[in-house]
């Protein structure tokens, strides 16, 4: 069931991706949180008690669905609405586009809503890094938690994942950012293995152990390790050298790693699939 949950959320994903126009959970949270008294708002629980609300709620509804067909439907669409807020693989398509087109002031708003930080630095490593924990959070995080706890999973993490940006009370925005780097420590790890296994492993092994050794700074190191990690990790597995010696990847070949970066998302994605049929299949024989 889950499996093939998964399966039909990635077709309909990329059957509607030139359609979509953001997460639906995304608009559902951005109008609730407004309406929220001040005192709900300002209590530092709250991030906490909304997850787990709607994570109650569309675990009853699961629950109550007697028929397979209805069951499967309903975790496809709500693992369709973690989604998001589009398909990486449009954004960066319409980037490489711009690029193609030399229009760069399309460049430089694009890259900056994928960057979702300062520009890139020279060699664009930061880019990079930054499209995989994107691809983390638009994709593998949901699944990873929809594999754990079926749809209730799924909205738990997109919902933890989202808080935080809509969230503006400091006290309220700090106990969401603790709830989403909690969710996401475990599956950054295993997304960052993921694409390790879609490219070079023994680099992004390497990477993997000594981003870990780096000593942790700050109270929240911890969940900035996370996402450095994921990209340190799935940037060594790109194993963007072209040979050794060579130096780091230079402006010109950017948009061809782009591809490869869309290209290494489809091959991490497959793997996972792979994985969850192989204990799909383990649990069915047992």
């Amino acid at each position: 069931m889950i499996l093939l949950a998964m399966l039909l959320a990635l077709g309909a994903e990329r059957l509607l991706s030139s359609h979509r126009r953001g997460s639906a959970a995304d608009p559902v949270l951005a109008r609730l949180w407004p309406k929220l008294p001040q005192s709900v708002r300002s209590f530092v629980a709250t991030p906490w008690l909304l997850a787990i609300a709607a994570t109650t709620l569309v675990a009853l509804i699961a629950h109550q669905l007697s028929f397979a067909l209805f069951e499967l439907l309903f975790s496809a669409a709500v693992l369709l609405i973690c989604f998001g807020p589009r398909d990486l693989a449009d954004d960066v398509q319409r980037l490489r586009a711009a690029r193609s087109a030399g229009d760069a002031a399309t460049v430089t708003r694009l890259t900056r809503a994928l960057q979702l930080g300062p520009m890139p630095d020279a060699d664009h490593r930061s880019l990079l890094g930054a499209l995989f924990i994107q691809s983390h959070e638009r994709r593998f995080g949901a699944c990873l938690w929809f594999v754990v706890a079926g749809p209730a999973g799924a909205v738990l993490y997109r919902i933890a994942s989202r808080m935080a940006v809509l969230i503006e009370e400091p006290a309220a925005q700090r106990q969401a950012a603790l709830l989403h780097g909690l969710l996401a420590w475990l599956p950054a790890r295993i997304t960052a293995l993921l694409y390790g296994m879609a490219g070079s492993m023994d680099d992004a092994l390497d990477a993997f152990g000594r981003v870990h050794r780096e000593p942790q700074s700050g109270i929240d190191g911890w969940q900035r390790r996370s996402w450095s990690l994921l990209a340190e990790t799935a940037n060594a597995a790109l194993d963007w050298e072209d040979a050794p010696g060579s130096g780091p990847m230079i402006a010109s070949s950017l948009d061809a790693t782009l591809a490869e970066v869309l290209r290494m998302e489809t091959r991490a994605t497959l793997i996972l699939l792979a994985l969850v049929a192989m204990f799909s299949a383990g649990a069915w024989v047992s």
